[in-house]
């Protein structure tokens, strides 16, 4: 992002504490250095959220610090992060590791009930076109991968 543009992002800290302004000349070097690279959907969030927990103007660790949090919890366009395995991944998964006769605690992992059709077909892909050559964590991982794929489709 341009200078202009980054400076932009700073104007409602410049509304709280009007006399940063006049320093932004040289404080503004350093966070431009600092930030300039950064996504501005990010660099918004993130001084936003610092305009409601700070009582000062942020330093730039300050900033730093809430980016990195950002970061770890949302994608680049600000949507939050979804690491949640669906239903259809467990129960996948399940009958996958059912076939394989997989243990848990000593206990074989039983087949989920009522599987759908097509997760049935998926975990027979993965099964067939894999084969005995690959362990069962590839097995799992594509599995998944395939899993969210149709998901997206339906």
């Amino acid at each position: 992002m341009d200078k202009n543009e980054f400076t932009a992002l700073y104007d409602q800290w410049f509304a709280l504490h009007p006399f940063k302004k006049r320093d932004w000349v040289e404080l503004g070097k350093v966070h431009y250095q600092a930030f300039g690279k950064e996504s501005v959907a990010l660099m918004t969030e993130a001084l936003g959220q610092l305009t409601e927990e700070l009582d000062r103007f942020p330093l730039p660790k300050d900033i730093r610090s809430k980016l990195n949090k950002l970061s770890s919890s949302k994608t680049e366009g600000g949507q939050t992060k979804s690491n949640v395995t669906s239903e259809s991944e467990q129960i996948a998964t399940r009958l996958l590791e059912h076939r394989h006769g997989v243990h848990y605690n000593g206990k074989v992992v039983k087949r989920p009930e009522n599987v759908p059709v097509w997760i049935e077909q998926l975990v027979d892909r993965v099964d067939n076109e894999l084969g005995v050559q690959y362990p069962l964590t590839a097995k799992l991982g594509t599995l998944g991968f395939m899993v969210v794929q149709a998901e997206g489709r339906r």
